[in-house]
């Protein structure tokens, strides 16, 4: 997995604005730090509130993902 480097101001300043979500058209995006990746599509999320936040947006909007899926991804 390849982070994609924001160089332009105008995103950073909304990106690091401390809000969960962007928006852009009609499609929303939440955001979250991580620490590390440690392997493709697994992210370790040590703050309790981004977890729930993580777990929120996965089961509300990929439904396609099994229990199973969404545990894998935050690496449970």
């Amino acid at each position: 997995m390849k982070p994609v480097k924001v160089e332009n101001e105008e995103i950073r300043k909304v990106i690091i604005s401390g809000e969960d979500y962007i928006q852009i058209d009609d499609r929303k995006f939440l955001l979250f730090e991580v620490e590390q990746i440690k392997e493709p599509n697994v992210y370790e999320v040590t703050d309790l509130d981004e977890e729930s936040q993580l777990r929120k947006a996965l089961e509300e909007d990929n439904p396609i993902l099994s229990e199973e899926e969404i545990n894998k991804m935050l690496g449970i």
